[in-house]
């Protein structure tokens, strides 16, 4: 057989390997959870190291305010060095389930020198 005549198929053309990187990036953000997202945004997207920073929750959808933010209510409380001072730090967020609130109370602890209460109760 002459060359010209054999075909041959190339696999992993571009837009083949598009869809299926545009398949792996949706299978990956769908598994990823809410504390998840919110500390690779806190990574991702801030602009420059804050020591001062602890993650709120107003305006989220754990603001105790809203009446749609679930049963379980977690209080952080506790301090941090920044420089050659210590702050005062106290967090309040409220969640559909007790795993969550717990996961929030880790969150949030990660951030403080020194925690003094930190609770989830049904509110």
């Amino acid at each position: 057989m002459p060359a010209s005549s054999l075909s041959f198929r190339k696999t992993g053309t571009k837009p083949g390997r598009a869809v299926a990187l545009a398949l792996a990036v949706t299978l990956c953000l769908s598994q990823a959870g809410p504390a998840q997202a919110s500390f690779l945004g806190d990574l991702l997207f801030a602009p420059t190291y804050n020591e001062e920073y602890v993650p709120g929750t107003y305006g989220t959808r754990a603001d105790c305010r809203n009446p749609n933010s679930g049963p379980w209510r977690g209080i952080v409380g506790g301090r941090k060095s920044v420089d050659l001072r210590t702050v005062q730090f106290s967090r309040e967020g409220c969640f559909q389930t007790e795993a969550e609130c717990r996961a929030f109370l880790n969150y949030i602890s990660a951030y403080l020198t020194l925690v003094f209460t930190a609770q989830c109760s049904r509110r």
